[in-house]
């Protein structure tokens, strides 16, 4: 037939070539082109091209839609493309490469990679791999590695491995190895290999093994180690092994000084002094100056006292003496004599230079009677000095006791 207007009921075999205008297909087999209308229901068939304005309600098991406006909702299948497409909900079991994801909830992502974009929240996510530029909170992460971390604030957790920190607040660091932390404050630390720079404001309980402290406040305890310069710190306790060059000690007490110079200061109390040059020394008490030069004494408040004593001298008929004493080192010296015995004796002083040629300096009350006291004072001086006596008289022996009292210079 040619042009059929209008077919009611029946059935139709075949139709090739044929423009359906209007009408309904109740059933059929191929279909190449159809423009506007409604189709029911549509079984086990293959749509190759045209495009389908609306699709309301229908299922569509299988096939291929190579451009498609919005569908609902799509169970199981593939798809292979979608391009300037926006998913507002469901579920992809698996997706290749999404360029942009608003809102919605990803359950989970194995093996992707995030070049851009914003996750505004992520709960209960693990991520095994891949990159994130730019994350707001992260909760948890196990291991992987952050490459660089801008702006962000790690509340809690575990960093096995970083590389430049800028800020941490509060928390606990358990081990840092090989880090530099240029600037902040650490509230407490364990082992600190190496500071450079910086300030520590307070170090409570802290041993420090080695290393070099370029300022420091108050350091309670310093044991073994070196300390190259000092400037301006006050050590009120403790032992220094070894100094160099220590300015100024106030009060305490230095047990051994060996080999250091002091340029200036008051020693308030020191035992043995090899050398002192220069300086002044206020008061000595007690002390032995056995070699050296003072260049100016102004006052001596209590000189040293010599006392030699000799007693039950038996006196002969020539002058026998006693033994020298040295008095190069002494200023005012005298003899003492007390005669004990019956008879008188004489006595008198002799002075030497060189303790083997004596020359009679000064002689005594003589004759001295018995039971009676004299004084000798030297009137001259030179190196060595000593006592002589003698019995008056012939044959007549006294016995007498001799005390030298001197003070030194």
């Amino acid at each position: 037939a040619g042009t059929v207007t209008n077919i009611l009921n029946g059935t139709i075999t075949s139709v090739l070539g044929a423009t359906i205008t209007a009408g309904t297909l109740s059933s059929a087999g191929t279909v190449t082109n159809i423009l506007n209308g409604t189709i029911t229901s549509v079984l086990g068939a293959t749509i190759t091209a045209g495009t389908i304005t609306s699709v309301l309600g229908a299922t569509i098991t299988a096939g291929t839609l190579s451009s498609a406006g919005t569908v609902t909702n799509i169970l199981n299948g593939t798809i292979t493309s979608v391009l300037g497409a926006t998913i507002t909900a469901g579920t992809l079991s698996s997706a290749g490469t999404i360029t942009n994801i608003l809102e919605g909830t990803i359950t989970s992502v194995l093996g992707a990679t995030i070049t851009a974009g914003t996750i505004t929240s992520v709960l209960g996510a693990t991520i095994t791999a891949g990159t994130l530029s730019s994350a707001g909170t992260v909760t948890n992460i196990l291991n992987g590695t952050i490459t660089s971390v801008l702006g962000a604030t790690i509340t809690a957790g575990t960093l096995s491995s970083a590389g430049t920190v800028t800020n941490i607040l509060n928390g606990t660091i358990t081990s840092v190895l090989g880090a530099t932390i240029t600037a902040g404050t650490l509230s407490s630390a364990g082992t600190v290999t190496n500071i450079l720079n910086g300030t520590i404001t307070s170090v409570l309980g802290a041993t420090i093994t080695a290393g070099t402290l370029s300022s420091a406040g108050t350091v309670t305890n310093i044991l073994n180690g070196t300390i190259t310069s000092v400037l301006g710190a006050t050590i009120t306790a403790g032992t220094l092994s070894s100094a160099g060059t220590v300015t100024n000690i106030l009060n305490g007490t230095i047990t051994s000084v060996l080999g250091a110079t002091i340029t200036a200061g008051t020693l308030s109390s020191a035992g043995t002094v090899t050398n002192i040059l220069n300086g002044t020394i206020t008061s000595v008490l007690g002390a032995t100056i056995t070699a050296g030069t003072l260049s100016s004494v102004t006052s001596i408040s209590q000189r040293s006292f010599i006392e030699q004593t000799t007693t039950g001298i038996a006196t002969a008929n020539t002058y026998t003496p006693l033994p020298a004493v040295t008095t190069s080192v002494l200023g005012t010296y005298s003899f003492f004599i007390n005669n004990t015995g019956a008879n008188p004796v004489n006595t008198r002083v002799e002075i030497s230079a060189d303790g083997a040629n004596y020359f009679v300096d000064t002689t005594g009350d003589n004759p001295l009677a018995a039971g009676s006291i004299d004084v000798i004072v030297p009137a001259r001086f030179l190196k060595y000095t000593r006592l002589s006596y003698q019995s008056a008289n012939s044959g007549s022996a006294s016995t007498i006791n001799v005390s030298f009292n001197a003070q030194g210079t």
